[in-house]
C-alpha cells in the first residue's frame, strides 16, 4: 500500500484523458463519411457435387478405419488364448516336468495358482 500512496502522491489522482469538445455530436456524420459508397457482397459460389459429398466421404473412411482398426486388435488378442488341458489329450502340449519348472520360478503359493486356475475356468463358460 506505501508504493501505491507514493504513486499516487506522485501522479495524483486526477484522470489524465480528456475528450475533446463536441467528438460525439458529429460522430456518426464523421463515420458515415469514411465508410466507402459502394460496398461489394460477394457473389454466391456454386457448390459442386464432390463438395456435398466429400464430408461424408470422409466421415464413411474414418468409420470404416475405426471399425478395421478394433477388428484387427481384437482379431491380435485370439492368438494369445490360454490353453487348457484335458484328460482326452492324448498328448498334452508340455511336459510335466515343464510346468512344474514354470510355477516353481513364478515365485506363486499355491493359493495364488488355485485362484488364477479358478477364475481362468470361470471365463472360459
Amino acid at each position: 500500500m506505501k508504493e501505491a500512496d507514493e504513486i499516487r502522491k506522485k501522479c495524483g489522482t486526477e484522470n489524465p484523458f480528456s475528450v475533446p469538445e463536441g467528438y460525439f455530436e458529429d460522430f456518426t456524420k464523421r463515420l458515415m463519411d469514411q465508410l466507402p459508397e459502394h460496398i461489394s457482397i460477394p457473389t454466391e459460389t456454386k457448390i459442386t457435387t464432390w463438395q456435398r459429398i466429400k464430408p461424408w466421404l470422409y466421415m464413411a473412411a474414418m468409420f470404416c478405419g475405426l471399425v478395421f482398426g478394433f477388428k484387427y486388435i481384437i482379431g491380435n488378442s485370439d492368438s494369445t488364448k490360454t490353453v487348457i488341458f484335458s484328460d482326452n489329450d492324448p498328448k498334452p502340449l508340455y511336459s510335466d516336468e515343464y510346468i512344474e519348472a514354470v510355477i516353481d520360478n513364478s515365485m506363486m503359493d499355491d493359493y495364488t495358482i488355485y485362484c488364477y486356475l479358478t477364475e481362468t475356468e470361470n471365463d472360459s463358460y
